[in-house]
């Protein structure tokens, strides 16, 4: 499970690392002596070591952005870092994974608290705010086996751990839904025969209570963590967008995606706030309106306003195809409101085998298509774009070519005459520059400065929006 969050995190000194490693400096020369240790960590190197010495292994999470063996945290909410989790399990036996959390008192640490789970692993651990205390829970996603995962939620003291929450899941989300700055618990299960939702839960008489569940869209696959995104809607409403595969297909000859928006918030002021599918089809009980047949883009904000946007793809229409099935694919990008009313936003072209789309101007709608041309041996793939009236029967015009460049000459073949240079992979020493060439014959209303302007490269999280 990959929890996507970004927060500050205090990571343990280098000095601490490597000899919680059991790495030590033998050298007698100064320069290559280890920095001397505050006491209160050579106390928590005392401590750990206690446990590690019993026949104890490390047993850190194999998931999300606390993956480390030991992990600094503020868990009392008082703005300072002084609760250190460290994660064991025995050796040489099929023992439980065991959550050791230390607070710092003073000049010392102390163990407070001791989490032990079900199964052999632990998948994911979060620190999060789920009730109106200051003071963390611990959120823990424990592996009972590869396919089968049990999500747990805990208040921890130094006079006891209450468990709040344990549910089974297929994938999960937390997130702040109504914008009280403590996070809800969202929790999809999917189901063969159908009628997969996602349920709420929420902090309320001291456990994580569930609050209310919808349903997605019928005849969908399984949902992987990374179809569940967090996002915004229109006016600044929190919204969960879950995107899943088609298991059935759209219809007997194509198959595509579905992205189902979820919302927790009033109908109107006469109904209890409730967690809502807004694009869900009471007809079909299939969100229609997201289907993408085409193309697997995920909800993204393309425009970069704090918006998710998502895409409806088309093929696009070529002078001379080289087979039965598309080569190109424009996709038009839209964003919602909390009535899951869509407003249109642009529309691009999106090359992902050479790692770069295009914004698109709306005056190019209806009047283009596109084709390839590239280089023997790899070093130079490119994509024209051209004008092409069909009315008349006329061949297309070329007017603009974007290169991908990688070979040993790229440097050289970026500044070939008339070309320009777009961006590029962006090491030291770019193995990939991107160039562009305008070409005469059709005026399409960009210039250089504006080719640039519309033209992206694709990042390994552009369409993460947590």
């Amino acid at each position: 499970m990959k929890e996507h969050k970004i927060r500050r995190r205090c990571l343990l000194p280098a000095a601490l690392c490597l000899l919680l490693a059991g790495c030590a400096q033998q050298s007698d020369d100064n320069l290559y002596r280890l920095p001397e240790l505050p006491r209160e960590f050579k106390n928590l190197t005392s401590e750990i070591n206690e446990v590690l010495s019993q026949g104890a292994e490390y047993c850190a999470p194999l998931g999300g952005e606390n993956i480390q063996n030991i992990q600094l945290q503020d868990m009392d909410g008082d703005g300072v870092v002084d609760s250190a989790i460290a994660f064991f399990r025995m050796t040489g036996e099929e023992s439980q994974p065991k959550i050791y959390i230390y607070r710092q008192m003073g000049e010392t640490y102390e163990l407070e608290a001791v989490i032990e789970g079900p199964g052999t692993g632990i998948n994911y651990i979060d620190y999060v705010n789920l009730d109106d205390s200051p003071d963390k829970e611990v959120v823990v996603s424990w592996q009972l086996s590869d396919q089968l995962h049990f999500l747990s939620a805990y208040s921890v003291s130094s006079e006891q751990v209450v468990e709040l929450l344990r549910t089974d899941y297929t994938a999960f989300k937390l997130y702040d839904m109504d914008r009280d700055d403590n996070e809800e618990v969202l929790i999809l299960n999917t189901k063969p025969e159908g009628g997969s939702e996602v349920e709420l839960y929420d902090f309320r008489d001291g456990l994580m209570e569930p609050d209310s569940a919808a349903p997605l869209s019928k005849n969908i696959g399984a949902v992987q963590d990374e179809g569940m995104r967090k996002g915004y809607l229109r006016d600044a409403v929190p919204a969960l967008f879950v995107t899943s595969e088609l298991s059935n297909g759209i219809n007997e000859t194509s198959s595509g995606q579905v992205t189902d928006i979820l919302v927790w918030e009033q109908k109107d002021p006469n109904t209890r706030k409730q967690l809502r599918n807004i694009t869900l089809q009471p007809e079909s009980n299939t969100s229609e309106g997201t289907l993408n047949i085409y193309a697997a883009l995920k909800p993204t904000d393309i425009n970069q306003d704090g918006i998710l946007e998502l895409a409806t793809s088309a093929a696009v229409e070529e002078y001379r195809p080289s087979g039965s099935a598309p080569n190109f694919w424009l996709n038009r990008w839209s964003q919602y409101d909390i009535s899951g009313t869509p407003y249109y936003v642009c529309t691009t072209y999106y090359n992902k085998q050479d790692g770069w789309y295009l914004i698109l101007p709306d005056e190019w709608e209806g009047k283009i298509t596109l084709s390839r041309s590239d280089a023997a041996g790899g070093g130079e793939r490119a994509v024209i774009f051209s004008y092409w009236d069909k009315e008349s029967g006329a061949e297309p015009i070329p007017f603009l070519t974007i290169y991908r460049l990688s070979g040993s000459n790229r440097v050289s073949r970026a500044s070939l005459p008339g070309r320009f240079r777009l961006g590029d992979s962006g090491e030291d020493n770019p193995t990939v520059i991107y160039a562009a060439e305008l070409m005469d014959g059709w005026d399409c209303g960009l210039d250089e400065a504006g080719v640039r302007e519309h033209f992206r490269i694709i990042q390994t999280d552009w369409d993460s929006f947590d």
